[in-house]
């Protein structure tokens, strides 16, 4: 398990880029995209070391977005994302931590529709887990 990213609520999807582009000189790493399980606009920032950890930028595009709330709320500091050899076998060895499991796996729109699930772990903390490419394929 490693890392992946860290996901941040934003308002603004274009002024949220910018702020990382003009403030720290980091780069989107491609167009946002809408995830229609999450009713979401997701983008992901380079943190200027190739591909490792990214920041996950995320928009509510729908008023029933799991995120909508939470933007209302100040937005900010989501989540992280942890990539998985083997996103089945993590659920099990995360449930035996009390982790308590936030539906099924499904395939993510920001992560190249490899499978996603999100969790809160036994002290509260929301973490999505995504699958590694090559076991998808």
């Amino acid at each position: 398990m490693r890392l992946h990213h860290i996901g941040k609520v934003v308002e603004d999807i274009n002024e949220s880029v910018r702020y990382y582009m003009n403030t720290f000189g980091l780069k989107s790493m491609g167009e946002a995209v809408i995830d229609p399980v999450q009713k979401v606009e997701v983008v992901f920032i380079e943190m200027g070391s190739g591909n490792d950890v990214t920041v996950e930028l995320i928009r509510p595009v729908s008023k029933d977005s799991p995120v909508t709330e939470f933007l209302k709320q100040g937005g900010g500091l989501h989540h992280l994302c942890f990539e998985v050899e083997d996103i089945h076998k993590s659920i099990e060895e995360f449930k035996k931590k009390d982790a308590l499991v936030l539906g099924i796996p499904v395939p993510g729109k920001g992560h190249q529709d490899r499978l996603t699930v999100w969790l809160y772990t036994s002290k509260k903390e929301l973490v999505e887990l995504v699958e590694n490419a090559s076991e998808n394929i």
